[in-house]
């Protein structure tokens, strides 16, 4: 990469700029694939029919009381902090108890996770590499970009179908989601496993101030938000507004024009290693030769700068960033905005101020501990059917997938989840494909008119050459005797226990009633592919789009 000069006289690197539009994937070819004989079971066309009948879509599910609000607070806690419903976990759940489940939960470390550990090391190989490694390894895109792209994603629907650390992997989602990085900008396909690995997981369940510093200094998000271009001369301001507004205080946490433009200069210098030939290469470095010195003032507090001397990566200087840092991080601001994000994505889009409170006093208290906050928010009392703070989720699409295959009980067969990739695009949300920093919304009216991609996705998905061909499920014959249907005398009281058995009684009653009239009326003999055929109504019922 050749150097661009300048106007100060300081070499920079001439970067790839960003690029916005996420590729159409190509479905990755289906080994084993066997399709259903023409004829055979009811059309996508008769299951529309059906769910068409059911006026005001995904939202006929709110006038149902019972909906979101099981009589087990221990059901509701599974649905909530795992990616899907499954039997196993649920009965696991029932045999250590609601404060056993949920403390597992939050010391994931003491999940043994080894199995997947191992399948993910054998598959994604990516995910331990170096963003030179992986330039070196993939080659510079276009040409060699989809590999790499395919297997960060693959890895990551992984990892919530299949880990039993559901709540851990469900805290990765929030946080990439809270620190969003397009992977479709430039260099990204480059940064962000390591990224990942380095600044989400470790600290998901950990203390909110480190993964705060961890991020700030990650080449992924120097260079999402262009502070590697933040030099004395010209502030770059991008990262210093997102890390106020979205990372920390937000919007109206208190700050003013003058606190982005003070903070921007208390972060010049942090760029990205242009040494090509380290193996450091395209990592977060501090340049105090690019460092705007003197002092500062961020939110009423003087910081003293430090004189722009020294050579590339030597520490001079940094106080100034780390002290942003830590300042942001002990903010009462910061406190109450993570408080209610946390609130709204497990209890209710509508957190009442007295809850918001308590979280963000545990965060204070506790020096930002996560799983403080969290044990504030999923309690028994929260999370039962009186509950005052509890109200329904609509699953966003890569949860609405992901719940799907958990399911069935599905396990990614040949680490390529490509053959759902567009179905996702359709539906909104390719994982890592957000261009905004904010990261994807996570409130109802954002996603509600999106139905028809969602219908679409079921359709499709539950296609037997789909599901024998590109997934490892359980076998037909298992999953028939799980529903114990194993021809049309068994039709009987189907829908409930596919409700119970495979979606943790999310269906409504309505739901319920119009899936055993569907099944009851089936126009042919009622085998594997008509059962799928039904499962396909199943997860396209207005229920199944709550957890």
């Amino acid at each position: 990469m050749r150097p661009q000069m300048l106007s100060d006289g300081h070499a920079r690197l001439n970067l790839p700029r960003p690029v916005r539009t996420p590729p159409w994937i190509e479905p990755a070819p289906i080994e084993g694939t066997v399709m259903a004989p023409a004829g055979t079971g009811a059309s996508l066309t008769s299951r529309r029919q059906w769910i068409s009948g059911l006026t005001g879509g995904a939202l006929s599910s709110l006038e149902d009381s019972r909906h979101g609000r099981h009589r087990d607070p221990l059901l509701t806690l599974v649905h909530r902090i795992t990616f899907g419903f499954t039997l196993a976990e649920y009965e696991r759940a029932q045999g250590l108890g609601f404060e056993g489940y949920l403390e597992e939960q939050l010391d994931h470390l003491s999940i043994d996770d080894s199995e997947l550990d191992a399948r993910l090391l054998a598959r994604f190989q990516i995910l331990n590499m170096s963003p030179k490694e992986v330039y070196d390894t993939f080659g510079e895109p276009p040409s060699q970009f989809a590999p790499a792209y395919r297997i960060f994603k693959n890895a990551l629907v992984a990892r919530a179908m299949n880990s039993k650390r559901q709540l851990y992997e469900r805290m990765c989602e929030f946080w990439i989601d809270h620190f969003n990085i397009e992977h479709n900008k430039g260099l990204e396909w480059v940064l962000l496993p390591e990224h990942e690995r380095t600044v989400i997981r470790p600290h998901a369940l950990g203390k909110f101030p480190d993964m705060l510093k961890a991020c700030a200094f990650s080449g992924a998000m120097l260079y999402y938000l262009d502070n590697w271009l933040n030099v004395r001369s010209a502030p770059q301001e991008n990262y210093a507004r997102e890390l106020l507004e979205l990372h920390t205080l937000s919007v109206h946490g208190g700050y003013n024009e003058s606190d982005v433009h003070e903070v921007a200069k208390c972060f010049t210098g942090w760029t990205l290693n242009g040494d090509a030939d380290s193996p450091d290469w395209l990592r977060g470095m501090y340049d105090p030769t690019l460092h705007s010195p003197g002092q500062k003032f961020v939110l009423g507090h003087q910081i003293p700068g430090a004189p722009a001397v020294g050579r590339p990566g030597q520490a001079v200087a940094r106080n100034d960033a780390y002290q942003v840092l830590e300042i942001l991080s002990a903010h009462p601001s910061t406190a109450e905005f993570l408080a209610r994000k946390l609130i709204r994505r497990f209890l209710t889009p509508t957190p009442p101020q007295e809850l918001v409170d308590q979280v963000a006093e545990s965060y204070q208290s506790t020096g930002g501990d996560i799983k403080a906050m969290l044990r504030v928010i999923l309690t028994r009392e929260n999370l039962g059917e009186d509950s005052a703070v509890l109200a329904p989720k609509y699953r966003r699409p890569f949860h609405l997938a992901v719940s799907v295959f958990r399911a069935m009980d599905g396990v990614l067969k040949r680490g390529d989840f490509s053959i759902a990739w567009n179905e996702l695009i359709e539906m909104g949300q390719l994982p890592y494909d957000f261009g905004p920093p904010t990261g994807y919304p996570d409130d109802f009216l954002s996603w509600r008119g999106l139905l028809l991609p969602r219908w679409n996705f079921s359709a499709y998905i539950m296609r037997p050459d789909i599901l024998f061909g590109g997934m490892d499920f359980i076998e037909p014959a298992d999953l028939q005797d799980k529903l114990e249907i194993h021809g049309p005398e068994d039709r009987a009281g189907l829908a409930r226990r596919m409700d119970e058995r495979l979606f943790g009684q999310m269906l409504s009653a309505d739901d319920v009633r119009i899936l055993q009239q569907y099944i009851d009326d089936y126009p042919e003999t009622f085998d594997v592919y008509a059962l799928y055929d039904c499962l396909a109504l199943a997860v396209s019922l207005p229920g199944y789009q709550w957890s």
